[in-house]
């Protein structure tokens, strides 16, 4: 893509998309909603790319942005650079030792043969034609690409993959994905009457929290399920419940709580306010239905 910066490219391409799903003018405020940024920053970046040819206007209550013709062939072959060259190629569900310094996505307007090239860094013979790779998230425009390689080329570091699946991690606080009734546990409580409470409200897991609902521990049915599987029918939530519960703020992106969710191997965050209160538990299911197609980078 043309010498965009990455604000510009994000901005662009979010036009784009919304104008060909609509055929319509696309509003500053639409594209601010489907990037989570500002109307102002947005209708500042959208006046640079009209300067550069890339986006046409029209005013009034009816009015709003298309893309150019000059937008679809600046699209058609865009070049990402990764921050730091620190992007890693992950194979099999595992991260390998292979660092990509610029995605090139090949053919972009034809969805049914996206192609994509990697220039990287590392041991490619650790890699082979046929074996299926996932990139990202990509800062900045949050893409992850899933693909099969195609073509290994060791003298030049390039790899080319056949695009399976290209899902952007849209930008959305953990707040506007949880439910927003808490159901929490009491720490004497039998596990059986915890467990009718769980199947009751059609959830694997609450927050166990005492009287002035301070947090003590999180009870899972697997925890449930334990302690049954031990002949320990009579035992109460403090027994089986965990104690290094790992939390989240409300206002954190899901991107944050994906992150959290790899690096503890935990399935249920505890969400937390700005006051410090328990407002709720975020759950894969609950990131899942946000992005669709996403099981595997979550270890669903």
């Amino acid at each position: 893509m043309q010498n965009l910066s990455s604000t510009q490219r994000e901005i662009l391409l979010a036009l784009v998309d919304l104008y060909n799903k609509s055929k319509r003018m696309i509003k500053s405020k639409e594209v601010a909603d489907i990037i989570g940024k500002d109307e102002g920053t947005v209708r500042n970046i959208i006046l640079s790319l009209k300067v550069l040819g890339l986006i046409e206007s029209k005013p009034g209550p009816n009015g709003g942005y298309v893309p150019t013709l000059k937008a679809y062939e600046t699209i058609k072959n865009p070049i990402i650079t990764p921050i730091l060259d620190q992007l890693s190629l992950y194979k099999d569900g595992f991260e390998t030792d292979i660092k990509i310094s610029n995605i090139e996505i090949l053919d972009i307007t034809n969805p049914s043969g996206n192609k994509v090239l990697l220039r990287v860094s590392g041991d490619l013979r650790k890699l082979k034609v046929g074996d299926t790779v996932k990139v990202g998230p990509i800062p900045y425009s949050r893409l992850v690409i899933e693909g099969v390689i195609i073509h290994i080329d060791d003298s030049r570091k390039e790899l080319i993959l056949d695009v399976t699946r290209m899902i952007s991690i849209p930008k959305v606080q953990v707040k506007n994905i949880i439910s927003r009734k808490l159901i929490a546990l009491k720490p004497n409580m039998l596990l059986k009457e915890a467990a009718q409470i769980l199947y009751k409200e059609g959830i694997r897991g609450a927050p166990v929290l005492d009287n002035d609902e301070k947090t003590l521990g999180i009870l899972t049915t697997a925890d449930i399920i334990k302690a049954f599987f031990e002949g320990n029918f009579e035992a109460k939530v403090t027994d089986y419940m965990k104690t290094n519960v790992i939390s989240i703020g409300d206002e954190d992106d899901i991107m944050t709580a994906i992150r959290k969710m790899l690096i503890y191997n935990v399935g249920r965050l505890l969400v937390i306010s700005r006051n410090q209160r328990v407002v709720g538990i975020v759950t894969r299911t609950d990131i899942l239905k946000t992005i669709a197609g996403l099981e595997e980078l979550i270890n669903a």
